[in-house]
């Protein structure tokens, strides 16, 4: 749940990674880096529907195929109210204490992080668990982080890891501080870090994650991938792949472009709704329209209203009016233009548009 949901799998399964060679190329050399013992945490931001998780798990799909290594990965979810600590890092643990290699995790966990086998019952005995309530009696916030930064140095010891966290604009505040600790430690650790986070959700919800990682950039701790929306170029890559090689009617892409500004979620869903109906079809070895570029009409695919719809939703009734009134002076607007239209001030108008724009 949240103002702009995770585009659905199947529809994320659909996307095909163009436009960022640069970031894939980036994330390689964070991963050579990290193979050589010098821990790195890398977080890749942008809006929804940008390409994160599609650019994360293509760059995992590369390391796993080529190198031997822990894989481990976690998901933030909104909470409304006090969430459990360390959420997204026990979901991570617990999927590699499930793994082939779980039983030797499990053993590192109950010799350096005991504390922490305390929130993962399923993963030891009856008898074992008790023993390590005995043992972790008491345990303090400073012992967990402490515990789990030199358990992931010991696991990495014998082959890298790489943690993926995602939705880190959701995350508890709790696992900011784990990856602060595990940012700074100055030992060796064949760790990545891969975060991804929204941070314009993160400052509308005064979230810290952004300030954080911006602190630990300055610092040089932190590495930061920012996805932009697709070029008129790549665009034109993504329907050519779609369509198999083939060629595509001239205008096809930039008309596509101009409609979704090259944010890659609401190409695709366009492009599937223009094969749905048919508007783009398939013959003698070339993909055709059923009509010319003036006269095509391909509207707003539903499952993409909803979506719009539901962030529209989480606007404030006053806000909302104000969009209303600028979506009918069109897609650029003066102020002054939009006071008059909903009779408001132009100060105030102005104010609100300004924050909009942060």
């Amino acid at each position: 749940a949240g103002v702009a949901p995770r585009p659905p799998a199947a529809v994320a399964a659909r996307g095909l990674v163009v436009g960022r060679e640069t970031a894939l190329s980036a994330l390689q050399q964070c991963w050579a880096q990290a193979q050589q013992g010098v821990r790195q945490m890398v977080m890749v931001t942008g809006e929804a529907g940008i390409g994160k998780t599609t650019l994360v798990d293509r760059f995992v799909a590369q390391v796993r195929a080529t190198a031997t290594l822990w894989l481990a990965r976690g998901q933030c979810i909104e909470q409304h109210g006090a969430g459990e600590a360390y959420l997204p890092l026990l979901e991570a643990l617990g999927r590699l204490g499930r793994g082939p290699q779980g039983a030797h995790l499990v053993a590192v966990l109950q010799q350096y992080a005991p504390s922490w086998l305390l929130h993962l019952p399923a993963l030891v005995a009856a008898d074992v668990y008790e023993s390590l309530q005995r043992r972790a009696g008491g345990t303090t916030r400073e012992r967990m982080l402490r515990e789990l930064a030199e358990a992931v140095e010991v696991v990495t010891a014998e082959r890298p890891l790489v943690l993926v966290l995602e939705d880190l604009h959701w995350s508890d505040y709790a696992t900011l501080d784990l990856l602060a600790v595990l940012a700074r430690r100055q030992e060796a650790a064949r760790l990545l870090v891969l975060g991804t986070y929204r941070p314009v959700d993160a400052l509308q919800a005064s979230h810290p994650v952004h300030t954080m990682f911006q602190e630990l950039q300055r610092r040089s701790l932190s590495t930061e991938l920012h996805l932009d929306y697709l070029s008129e170029a790549s665009v034109f890559s993504y329907v050519s792949k779609r369509c198999g090689g083939m060629s595509v009617p001239e205008g096809l892409s930039p008309l596509l472009h101009q409609r979704t500004n090259g944010n890659p979620f609401f190409l695709t869903i366009l492009m599937d709704e223009v094969m749905r109906q048919g508007i783009l079809h398939a013959g003698d070895g070339q993909w055709a329209l059923a009509s010319d570029l003036v006269t095509l009409d391909i509207g707003v695919p539903e499952s993409l209203r909803r979506l719009i719809e539901q962030q529209l939703e989480q606007v404030a009734p006053e806000d909302q009016k104000l969009l209303e009134a600028a979506s009918v002076i069109g897609k650029e607007f003066s102020v002054a233009a939009l006071a008059v239209g909903v009779e408001q001030g132009v100060e105030d108008v102005e104010t609100r548009c300004a924050a909009w724009a942060r």
